[in-house]
């Protein structure tokens, strides 16, 4: 009880005595501001790529791989392949008594920016007519559906938005081939930054002879197992049956990775700067109330409640700062639409990330605080009242 009575005086005392060091508060405000931040900034990227990869992931939805890929990329199969999974019980069909699966296959295509004239690669993605079906989500903004058999396509809300030579009528290159963009699309997730086409042409064109993937509608979310067991019982599809809520979570953890591990990499290299001008901060702070520290000390003071109450005053000064770079943060960067790596999405700045950012601030406190709290703790009584 002594030493908690201790440490209130004594944190009493520091707060009391902020405005008169004004300089290495707002030094380390400002510092942890920027810290956090930056952080929680770039790690929206990460947060909004895997916002937009499960947007409208769906539990009766399937995807169909070549058995043993690890995703679309070094997926292949045959148009044989395709359809026979389409006869198999536990795909829904439509009104017209037709299975909702479609074959799809990609490539990648170059595009400029509106702003900088930048070229970015993206997908084009090749799909069968029952690509509206199988994506409820999916709806025309302007324009018209592709047709079967021509070169034409159409584009995704952020590529028509963001990128030249996409509004409806546009003929534009693609790989040394021209096609005509005959309407817009939204889906608000994964095909927002994609141009879709008849797949039959795209492979025709582009020289392709397998699908990449297929995608298909379940009966219902129950049905997996009926169909999983259909496609086991065929020793010659070789298949694998993907669900979409986990494959989708399992792409994204493969994308918002890379992008998560440069931003930590980032933060933690201006942490290591904040940090230290936290410690030169607090040591300014601690010298320069040497006498006043000895002379408590010298009252019957212990080291304990000096060494908790320096601390803790170096965690109540991160902690506006967080604050402070969490809703820069937010109003600067949450929503706004970016292009890495040919994708287009909204950066997502989540509460889980503010929470991240305010912890690592607390961190970064507590080691700035911790080497000019021992020392406080640790400076003789007697050098200490002899000091200027």
């Amino acid at each position: 009880m002594k030493i908690f009575k201790q440490y209130i005086a004594l944190l009493q005392l520091s707060l009391s005595s902020l405005k008169d060091r004004g300089g290495s508060v707002l030094v380390t405000l400002i510092g942890t501001a920027c810290v956090v931040g930056v952080l929680i900034s770039m790690l929206s990227i990460g947060a909004g790529a895997r916002a937009m990869i499960m947007h409208d992931a769906r539990a009766d939805r399937v995807w169909v791989l070549k058995h043993g890929a690890h995703g679309t990329g070094d997926s292949s199969l045959s148009r044989e392949a395709v359809l026979s999974t389409a006869d198999m019980p536990g795909v829904k069909k439509d009104v017209h008594d037709k299975a909702m699966l479609y074959g799809a296959v990609f490539v990648g295509v170059e595009g400029r920016k509106r702003i900088d004239n930048a070229r970015t690669t993206f997908a084009l993605f090749g799909v069968g007519a029952q690509f509206p079906a199988v994506h409820p989500e999916f709806h025309l903004t302007a324009g018209r559906l592709f047709r079967p058999g021509l070169r034409e396509l159409i584009a995704g809300k952020s590529r028509h938005e963001l990128f030249k030579n996409f509004e409806i009528g546009d003929h534009v290159r693609l790989r040394g081939n021209e096609w005509t963009v005959v309407g817009h699309f939204e889906t608000g997730g994964f095909f927002d930054g994609s141009l879709l086409a008849d797949a039959p042409t795209v492979m025709s064109v582009f020289g392709i002879s397998t699908f990449n993937n297929a995608t298909l509608m379940l009966q219902s979310a129950a049905a997996f197992d009926e169909l999983q067991a259909a496609v086991r019982a065929n020793p010659s599809l070789d298949v694998e049956l993907r669900p979409e809520i986990p494959f989708m979570r399992e792409q994204s953890k493969n994308l918002s990775g890379v992008l998560d591990f440069v931003s930590y990499f980032v933060g933690a290299v201006m942490a290591a700067g904040a940090t230290l001008g936290a410690v030169n901060s607090m040591y300014a702070i601690v010298d320069g109330r040497k006498r006043e520290i000895a002379t408590l000390r010298a009252i019957g003071f212990g080291a304990w409640p000096v060494i908790l109450a320096v601390l803790t005053e170096a965690v109540l000064l991160v902690l506006p700062g967080a604050v402070l770079g969490a809703l820069a943060a937010w109003s600067l960067f949450n929503g706004d639409t970016v292009s890495p790596m040919g994708m287009s999405f909204k950066l997502t700045v989540t509460s889980d990330l503010v929470a991240l950012g305010v912890a690592w601030a607390l961190a970064m406190g507590l080691i700035g605080g911790l080497l000019p709290a021992l020392r406080a703790a640790s400076v003789p009584v007697a050098s200490a009242l002899r000091a200027n």
